[in-house]
């Protein structure tokens, strides 16, 4: 097999972190991934522009925090507000780092397919999203660099280096005994075993014996060297001393050093351990011969290069023009290269047609009618400005020449939303078009002239949220309304007005259960019990729904397929006594007369039959 292409990371020897910040205000709609992603890569901007452009690539980025008119939020998407900020973490690395690793990869004719940080790998497999809420430091000990990131509050907060690692062991295991660089080598990673004694070859041709105790000595001070900058570094990213440590990287194996560094850091015995890359979750290893700490990373390269996350450079292709990209983690999307290649935000969203002027409630107003976004294919297939893209991608960009659709009426007019049954509704009020009335879908030509009320009456609002839940039984389409409930925050209203703009939820009062659809369709007879008329039913139903059996109990839920299957049920004088609700534990001498004749509990009952239950005694 020969290797065209390869994926690898670039330690962060030489890494800085900065962060970003940007604010946008927002129109009076739902946020979408657009503006979110627009609002990000603002934030990446503000940080660019801290570092020297020709010195330094900007390698990844994490958020660090969103925020909604003021207020913190998990996240922006689906909601609406007057202004959104956000602030992220920005990473950089030399145009020199990049440039080398790109001409070692060339000189040996392979081609990259991806290209990401050694902390950025190791955090997809060691630490992922799920994990992140958790206060985690990972630190990468290699062969030249310790590699550090943090992880806190959902996300990345920081990543740092200590340009000191598994080599500084080696180098003075080979100066104290005269060992080549490689020898050396083999010896530090012989400490793992569990041999007292070990043979090596100096560069003077002698065969000389070195014990496990006199190895350890001589490499302790080096480890407290080593741990004691990861620590302090760890405790500066983190502001403080984070929760837990994992280590990952072959350099981590000396023994003592995970000691060590957990003693720096006062943190308990479990709270600083070393990460083999047979824990990782779903990593399955067919070889056998990927293990140990030092295989994580490795692994990280692999998964990042798979889904395309964490990538620090790729070229791809915009109208045959070809645009390198130093990118964002978690891989690029079409409208991260399209502003990369110079593109106007407003074009690669949509571009709008001419604006409308039109009078709404005696005031004159001016509206940009609606907008057509480009016809955007990623390899020849329809795509999205969220599609990603990986290295070597081209991208085909074809802006309409047509002008949008009009606006309408219901783009000016405001609303109530009202969120019921997982889904939001838009209830608007009554408007008039130049003295007609008409529904929102009405387009708006240029002086127009509108007029609208300023507030709802919940009778309205009820009218328009009236909708039918449709159920499906045996094939046969069953419709029926139930009642609704309107609250504003927790309080329930029933009567007045809304104003516009407000948000509201309703609520189901009344969902009804499966028995109250087919208790009509089940056939029964009718028998006296004491003097009072009562239904039983000739035949027994089971219930089932998407193949699971359900229960008469179960709640009705639009677009429900329900399969009933009726069986013949001859009904007893006992079933009669379970519907009336009778024990006869609590009577101590009673008898039961059918028709006027003494019977059991096992008699069977058919249409007219006459039962008493008289207590004795």
């Amino acid at each position: 097999v020969k290797l065209k292409r390869v994926a690898i990371a670039l330690a962060g020897r030489y890494l800085e972190t900065v962060t970003g910040e940007a604010q946008m205000e927002l129109p009076r709609k739902e946020i979408d991934p657009d503006t979110v992603l627009n609002l990000e890569l603002e934030a990446v901007k503000n940080a660019v522009e801290k570092i020297p452009q020709d010195e330094m690539f900007c390698v990844g980025y994490s958020v660090l925090s969103y925020e909604l008119d003021g207020s913190w939020m998990m996240k922006l998407e689906g909601h609406v507000g007057k202004v959104a900020s956000v602030k992220v973490i920005a990473a950089f690395l030399p145009v020199q780092v990049v440039d080398s690793m790109t001409s070692v990869i060339k000189s040996v004719g392979l081609e990259i397919d991806h290209m990401t940080l050694e902390p950025i790998a190791a955090m997809e497999v060691a630490v992922p999203e799920e994990l992140r809420l958790l206060n985690i430091a990972l630190v990468d000990v290699g062969a030249g660099t310790s590699d550090i990131a943090i992880s806190r509050d959902g996300t990345v907060t920081a990543y740092g280096m200590v340009p000191k690692a598994g080599d500084e062991i080696t180098e003075i295991i080979a100066k104290e005994f005269l060992l080549d660089f490689n020898e050396a080598e083999r010896l530090k990673r012989s400490l793992s075993s569990d041999l007292d004694e070990y043979e090596v070859v100096d560069v003077l041709d002698r065969v000389r014996k070195i014990g496990r105790e006199e190895m350890l000595k001589l490499v302790d001070p080096v480890l407290e060297e080593i741990t004691s900058e990861i620590a302090a570094t760890i405790e500066k990213l983190n502001s403080g001393i984070p929760k837990a440590v994992m280590v990952v990287g072959g350099g981590a194996k000396v023994p003592g050093f995970v000691e060590k560094l957990r003693e720096r850091l006062g943190l308990p015995e479990d709270r600083v351990r070393l990460k083999s890359v047979e824990g990782l979750r779903n990593v399955q290893d067919k070889t056998g011969r990927v293990v140990g700490s030092e295989m994580v990373t490795p692994v990280g390269i692999a998964k990042n290069a798979l889904f395309g996350r964490g990538g620090a450079f790729s070229k791809v292709y915009v109208n045959g023009v070809p645009v390198k990209l130093i990118g964002f983690t978690g891989g690029y999307t079409v409208m991260q290269v399209l502003l990369q290649a110079g593109y106007d935000i407003a074009d690669v969203l949509g571009r709008s047609s001419s604006t409308v002027v039109y009078e709404i409630n005696g005031r004159v107003r001016a509206h940009r009618s609606g907008s057509l976004s480009p016809v955007i294919k990623v390899n020849g297939e329809r795509a999205s400005t969220r599609t990603r893209v990986r290295h070597g991608d081209r991208i085909e960009v074809e802006f309409p020449d047509v002008q949008p659709e009009k606006p309408k009426v219901g783009d000016v007019v405001g609303f109530v939303e009202v969120s019921i049954s997982g889904k939001k509704v838009r209830v608007y009020p009554r408007i008039t078009l130049n003295g007609e009335e008409v529904d929102p879908e009405t387009p708006l030509n240029d002086g127009d002239r509108i007029e609208h009320d300023t507030k709802i009456p919940v009778s309205y609002i009820l009218e328009k949220l009236s909708e039918s839940i449709t159920v499906y039984l045996n094939g046969e389409r069953l419709e029926f309304k139930p009642s609704i409930r309107l609250f504003k925050e927790d309080e329930e209203i029933s009567e007045g007005s809304v104003e516009l703009g407000e948000r509201l939820t309703a609520v189901l009062s009344e969902k009804p259960k499966i028995g109250d659809l087919i208790k009509d369709m089940i056939p029964k007879i009718r028998v006296r019990f004491n003097g009072s008329e009562v239904e039983l039913p000739t035949e027994e139903v089971e219930l089932f729904s998407n193949g699971t059996k359900i229960s008469m109990d179960t709640e009705v839920e639009d677009g429900m397929k329900i399969n009933a299957v009726f069986k013949r049920s001859t009904p007893i004088v006992a079933t009669l006594l379970s519907v009336v609700n009778l024990d006869t534990r609590t009577f101590k001498r009673y008898k039961i007369l059918k028709n006027g004749v003494e019977t059991s509990f096992a008699d069977t009952l058919k249409d007219g039959d006459d039962v008493q239950f008289i207590e004795e005694g």
